[in-house]
């Protein structure tokens, strides 16, 4: 096959598992074509014969352990496919992992990230042509105070990934967050100031998403996140950071900010049904004290 390999657009690496001195699990590549280096942003000498944690650094950081995700998935299954934004590459990458024999396997790499970024700019755009007939083009998905999508949009990109569950077997979640006692900051910073903090939480939960998530806010200090490709539990991982950097901010007097809110992992229900469900979880959480979000 490696004759081969430098003659398709995919990225073809050859693997062997290998363990550290405290039996954890590396891979390193004993091959790789030049096609490797676009997907991965190294060159082929920089990935030969090391460890990929070693090559990309980023990774150890990131939710997914992609070492052994990989070995697992040679081992278990003669030909494996696996698709997500890989943190250390900065793409949403297919991998196709297949030929495993004495502790080598092959994977076969493809950039999915333009194609998942088309279908999104792809349903922005027609929100937009349809937009046009009636209102000014900034104002057709956009939040004019954060930048974010506004709840229009939010509700046409619900359906797309619904879509995306149904036809590709995606799974997503949605993370709802209420700024906890707006009606007191608003009354005693006063209205710009109250602002300015619905601003900057904006950014924040701007700087947390992933490129494949879609932020937007859909009231006055509410927020919403559609968490793509992931089930509950990672979304779980996800918001909590989200949460710990909006308890970060500082206001004046020396308080500080919290949300309330909930994540609900979709289940083939309708969109008002998932939404409901959504809302019903964060009113919940509201009766409960500061800072709570439920799952």
């Amino acid at each position: 096959m490696k004759e081969f390999a430098n003659y398709i657009s995919d990225g073809i690496v050859e693997c062997r598992i290998v363990k550290d001195k405290s039996n954890k699990i590396d891979i390193i590549a004993i091959y790789a074509n030049k096609q490797t280096e676009t997907i991965t942003g190294k060159t082929v000498d920089e990935i030969l014969n090391k460890k990929m944690k070693e090559v990309f650094p980023a990774i150890a950081d990131s939710i997914f352990d992609w070492p052994i995700i990989l070995s697992e998935a040679a081992m278990t299954s003669e030909h494996k496919i696996i698709e997500q934004y890989v943190v250390g590459f900065d793409k949403y990458v297919r991998f196709s992992v297949f030929g495993f024999k004495e502790d080598t396997f092959y994977i076969a790499m493809q950039d999915m990230t333009e194609k998942k970024e088309t279908k999104r700019i792809l349903l922005e755009k027609e929100r937009v042509i349809r937009h046009l007939e009636n209102e000014i083009k900034a104002r057709a998905n956009t939040d004019m105070l954060t930048n974010l999508y506004n709840f229009q949009f939010m509700n046409e990109s619900i359906k797309s990934s619904i879509s995306s569950y149904v036809e590709e077997d995606i799974n997503f979640c949605l993370l709802v967050l209420d700024i906890d006692d707006f009606k007191k900051i608003n009354k005693m910073y006063g209205m710009d100031e109250a602002d300015n903090i619905i601003h900057d939480v904006a950014n924040i939960l701007s700087a947390n998403a992933r490129k494949i998530d879609v932020v937007g806010r859909y009231g006055n200090d509410k927020f919403m996140i559609i968490l793509n490709n992931v089930d509950i539990d990672i979304a779980k991982i996800l918001t909590e950071k989200i949460k710990k950097e909006i308890e970060s901010y500082s206001l004046k007097f020396n308080n500080n900010l919290s949300a309330c809110g909930s994540i609900v992992e979709y289940g083939g229900e309708t969109i008002e049904e998932f939404i409901e469900k959504s809302e019903i979880l964060t009113t919940k959480a509201q009766s409960m004290g500061k800072g709570i979000i439920l799952s």
